[in-house]
């Protein structure tokens, strides 16, 4: 029972460069030592981060590994601090970055530690013995980093055990330095490579902070004094203080208190000077991001990637392998996977393949990622991922988002598999779950097209009875063709809706029948990408599509109105358009014909119930006929709306530009729909009204992060300040989101609902 017991709490926070937090996130919650916990601080990071956190811990081999997150940033000390309070174990260990960590040599550490109450350990360093030398390491950037102490607190007072939330850089030294002239400390070997990268000098802000904690433990007067005067020199010492990290210091304190703009005027001062400064760049996207300049926000990205890779040290056999020709590609591919990504789908697709990697053969599969038009790293990460030759994958690159069927006909014509898997870019096979897909098409010569059963949560359960099921269509998250099928996805569906029905049908139409493997199951996060994207902010392309998708396979629809009968019986037999923004003429001269003079003063005259009211209703709403409802809406005032009725009364009204019934209706309507909120910020953007929208904008950017819509609407905030440039980088963002509906000429943009 005693191995069991935690013995070393490992505290991560995010403040940690990306490359390094990545690796020690992995490699910690991997490891089988007994004894281990793992803490996780969130401080407020990007979504790739966040996301990386959560997929991690999804697959992570220990049931001690614990995240707590922050909604806004709170910086390292208090970071460190909170992982204290919530760790268990005797041991810390707070690294930012511990190149080739060794699992046995970390094991061995413990042990050693155990035996040995010394309060501090330190990896591969030497301490400094006076106040006035511990200065001059920090200055000299010659003290130890975090990732080379190890704390004994049940040897340390808990009064003196906690980090400086004012520093930058340098938590760990300067706890050492409050704490080794009373406690024990040894110097011992380290179980990782200890970092290359360029010793950390001290700022002037962390300077003067380890001045004060040297003057707090400082002996003699005499002594006092040396650290006074040196504290003196630095607070008048106005090019010391506008040096390196006290440029960073002041950008986050000015990002986090809002002003995105003074923060991106500073840390450009310090790129000046030093151009590959990490932090600055890492702050200045962040800015950027916080302006909304996305576009030079992911070219930065690219640079910042680039200096990620810098420090990291490579093993020769690493080395050896990227120097060498690109492999060639094996002959006996049998399996293609096909997966379309686009937006900021990076961190979804990362899991993803990472997952794969792990179910499939990499001698006889291929995999085909096509990337419209990705918004964040995805583009770097495939890159490297092609430098490796990862599952032989072949990367194809549209410059705009071609939309899911149009992606898949490009794979289809890529892929040299004789099976062809097509997954989504947060959709997880389970093991043998391509296996028994291959097996029906095996066993059967009518299949067309088979499908695994998806499930979203943990584990898929009450599966029916029979092998599998003859169904007429399946969801588009995964599934399986073969590669001489003919059949291909109709693009005229653009980004997505339908375009799986009628890929279905066609396959029906060809006399061939889709299946469903009901032994074969996959985990699916279904609607990331979409959701994303804001899809839920413009459900007209829904009725666009399923207007094309019933027209194509059952002609044009023929209306006729009732000859007797209630009037809304009537209406509610006509029918209403698949597409109610855009309704078939002939429909509406119905309406119109219908709707004489007498039958508009029956209509007005009677008392109608909920049902029969909101029937008429709609049907004046979507013939436009505004005279007769204006009148009926009065009624409509005690009445809780659907949002589906008030989604179309504020289309009509803002088509229209009569905003005072658009707010009407976004009153009624709360927040019952995310698309209001859309309206609302419409509305402000149409008035001009920037400071109103502004934060309706960031809001929904938060949450609909590769939203076209929202792109556009933010160049056109933009465009009202007078900043041409960010006007036309958001509105190119948008084209690239959705080429269908947005576009840089002018006179082509769509831009209705």
């Amino acid at each position: 029972m005693m191995q069991d017991k935690v013995q070393l709490s490992v505290i991560l926070t995010t403040h940690a460069r990306k490359a390094h937090f990545k690796d020690l996130l992995t490699k910690t919650t991997e490891f089988g030592i007994p004894g281990i916990e793992v803490i996780i601080i969130n401080d407020a990071a990007d979504i790739e981060t966040s996301q990386f956190i959560h997929q991690t811990l999804n697959t992570a081999n220990s049931d001690r590994v614990y995240l707590f997150e922050h909604e806004s940033f709170t910086g390292r000390g208090n970071s460190l601090n909170e992982g204290l309070l919530e760790s268990t174990a005797p041991l810390i260990w707070a690294p930012l970055q511990a190149d080739r960590l060794n699992e046995s040599l970390l094991s061995e550490a413990i042990r050693k530690f155990k035996s040995d109450p010394a309060g501090i350990w330190i990896l591969d360093y030497s301490l400094p013995q006076t106040p006035e030398e511990w200065i001059k390491a920090a200055a000299e950037g010659d003290l130890p980093l975090d990732s080379c102490l190890i704390w004994n607190r049940s040897v340390l007072k808990n009064s003196e055990f906690f980090f400086n939330q004012h520093l930058q850089n340098l938590h760990g030294a300067e706890l050492a330095l409050r704490l080794h002239q009373h406690n024990a400390w040894h110097q011992t070997d380290p179980f990782f490579v200890v970092s290359e990268n360029q010793p950390v000098h001290a700022s002037a802000s962390d300077l003067r902070e380890f001045l004060f904690s040297a003057l707090r433990i400082a002996d003699g007067k005499k002594e006092q004094q040396v650290l006074i005067d040196l504290l003196k020199n630095i607070k008048s010492d106005e090019s010391i203080a506008q040096t390196d990290d006290d440029f960073l210091v002041k950008a986050r304190q000015l990002l986090m208190q809002g002003d995105a703009n003074k923060s991106l005027d500073i840390v450009n001062k310090l790129l000046k000077k030093e151009p590959d400064h990490y932090e600055a760049f890492r702050i200045k996207i962040q800015s950027l991001e916080k302006l909304r300049r996305h576009v030079e926000a992911a070219e930065l990205k690219h640079s910042l990637h680039q200096l990620e890779k810098r420090p990291r040290p490579q093993s020769e056999l690493f080395k050896e392998e990227t120097e060498k020709s690109e492999p060639q590609k094996p002959k006996n591919i049998s399996l293609s996977i096909i997966i379309p990504t686009t937006g900021r789908g990076k961190g979804l697709l990362e899991n993803t393949l990472i997952h794969l990697d792990q179910i499939a053969d990499p001698a006889s599969t291929e995999l085909i990622v096509i990337d419209n038009a990705s918004i964040d790293d995805t583009f770097e990460y495939l890159h490297q991922l092609e430098k490796e030759n990862f599952l032989n994958i072949n990367v194809i690159t549209n410059p705009n988002n071609r939309g899911f069927g149009a992606s898949v006909n490009q794979g289809l014509e890529a892929a040299k598999g004789e099976n062809i898997l097509v997954v989504h870019n947060d959709l997880l096979p389970d093991e043998d779950c391509i296996s028994k897909l291959i097996k029906v098409f095996e066993d059967h010569e009518d299949a067309g097209l088979v499908a695994p059963i998806c499930y979203t949560g943990d584990h898929a359960s009450d599966l029916p009875d029979e092998e599998i099921s003859d169904v007429d269509v399946v969801e588009s998250c995964c599934f399986m063709v073969k590669k001489q099928s003919a059949i291909r996805f109709d693009e005229e569906y653009r980004l997505c809706h339908f375009d799986m029905e009628d890929f279905c049908f066609q396959i029906l139409d060809s006399d061939q029948k889709i299946y469903v493997a009901n032994r074969a199951t996959a985990s699916h996060q279904n609607g990331k990408t979409m959701d994303m994207m804001g899809m839920k902010l413009v459900p007209h392309l829904k009725w666009q599509n399923r207007k094309r998708y019933f027209e194509k396979w059952d002609g044009e629809p023929e209306f006729s109105m009732p000859n007797q009968g209630p009037h809304p019986d009537r209406f509610e037999l006509l029918g209403m358009p698949e597409n109610p923004l855009e309704p078939e003429s002939e429909w509406i001269h119905i309406v119109q014909d219908y709707l004489t003079d007498e039958v508009k003063t029956e209509i007005l005259r009677t008392e109608w119930n909920q049902r029969e009211l909101l029937t008429i209703v709609s049907a004046l709403l979507i013939a436009d006929e505004r005279e007769l409802l204006r009148t009926l809406e009065d009624r409509l005032d005690e009445l809780d709306l659907p949002p589906a009725l008030l989604i179309l009364f504020v289309h009509f009204y803002f088509e229209k530009n009569i905003y005072s019934r658009c707010k009407h209706y976004l009153s009624k309507a709360g927040n019952s729909h995310p698309i209001f909120d859309l309206f609302r910020l419409k509305i402000h953007v149409a008035d001009k009204e920037t400071e109103q929208a502004a934060p309706i904008l960031t809001k929904m950017l938060d949450r609909y992060p590769a939203s076209p819509d929202l792109f556009y609407l933010a160049g056109e905030l933009y465009s009202q300040t007078g900043d041409k440039e960010e006007a036309e980088s958001f509105r190119t963002m948008a084209a690239r989101l959705d080429p269908y509906r947005f576009s840089s000429e002018e006179d082509t943009i769509e831009f209705t609902l």
